[in-house]
C-alpha cells in the first residue's frame, strides 16, 4: 500500500471516527430540532385549513342567515347574533353589523350599532356609526346622533363623505340652505365620496339653483 494510500484510509477513519463523534454529542438535538420544525411546519398548515374551514363553514351560515331576511327577520336576528358571538372574523363582525339593523325600531337600531361600533376593528367601527346616523334621521335623537359624528368628517377617515351628507341633511332640515349647499359643494368636489352621495349632491345642487332662479 502506498504512503498516500495509507494516509488516505487514515484520514478517512479520523473523519468517521469525527462524525461518529458528533453524532453521539449532538444526533439527538438535530434529530429533536428536525422533529420539531416538521411538527411546527404541521401545525401551521393544519391551523390555515382549520381556519379556512371554519371561514366557509361562518360564510355559509352567515349567508344562510341573510336569506332568512324580510321573511323571518326573528330567526335570521337568532342566528345572526349566534355568529357574531361565536363565528372567526370577519363574520363575527358582519354579522352584529347586520343582527344590530334588524332591531324593529329605527331607535333600537341606532342603539345597538353604536353598542357595536367599539367592538369592531377599524374601519368597521367608524361604519357602524355612520350607518347609525343614517337610521336616527326623522329620530327624536337624529341631531344629536349626526352632530356625534364630526370626527369622522375628516378628510382622513374612510366614510367622511357619507358623514357630510348626513350633516347636509340635518342643515336642511334645520332650514339652513346656505350651510346644506356648502357641504353638497363639499362632496360633489370630493373624488373619494360615494358616488351615490355624489350625484345625490349634484342633484340637490342643481335644484336648488332652479328654484332660486323662479
Amino acid at each position: 500500500m502506498s504512503d498516500s494510500a495509507a494516509f488516505h484510509e487514515v484520514d478517512n477513519a479520523v473523519r468517521q471516527d469525527e462524525i461518529k463523534a458528533w453524532w453521539k454529542r449532538y444526533g439527538t438535538l438535530t434529530v429533536s430540532g428536525v422533529v420539531v420544525l416538521v411538527v411546527a411546519v404541521a401545525a401551521v398548515v393544519g391551523w390555515r385549513q382549520y381556519q379556512f374551514s371554519q371561514r366557509a363553514a361562518a360564510g355559509e351560515a352567515y349567508t344562510a342567515a341573510l336569506a332568512k331576511i324580510g321573511q323571518d327577520n326573528a330567526a335570521a336576528r337568532a342566528e345572526l347574533d349566534k355568529l357574531a358571538a361565536s363565528a372567526v372574523d370577519p363574520y363575527r363582525w358582519l354579522a352584529a353589523m347586520t343582527a344590530a339593523q334588524l332591531q324593529d325600531k329605527a331607535e333600537d337600531r341606532v342603539a345597538a350599532l353604536q353598542a357595536v361600533a367599539p367592538k369592531l376593528p377599524d374601519p368597521m367601527n367608524e361604519l357602524a356609526q355612520v350607518i347609525a346616523g343614517f337610521q336616527s334621521v326623522d329620530t327624536p335623537k337624529g341631531a344629536e346622533t349626526i352632530a356625534s359624528l364630526e370626527p369622522l368628517a375628516a378628510p382622513n377617515h374612510a366614510f367622511h363623505g357619507s358623514v357630510l351628507e348626513l350633516q347636509s341633511l340635518e342643515a336642511q332640515r334645520k332650514g339652513d340652505l346656505k350651510r346644506a349647499r356648502e357641504l353638497w359643494a363639499e362632496i360633489v368636489k370630493d373624488p373619494t365620496a360615494p358616488p351615490g352621495a355624489i350625484q345625490r349632491a349634484q342633484a340637490l345642487l342643481n335644484f336648488t339653483d332652479e328654484q332660486g332662479a323662479k
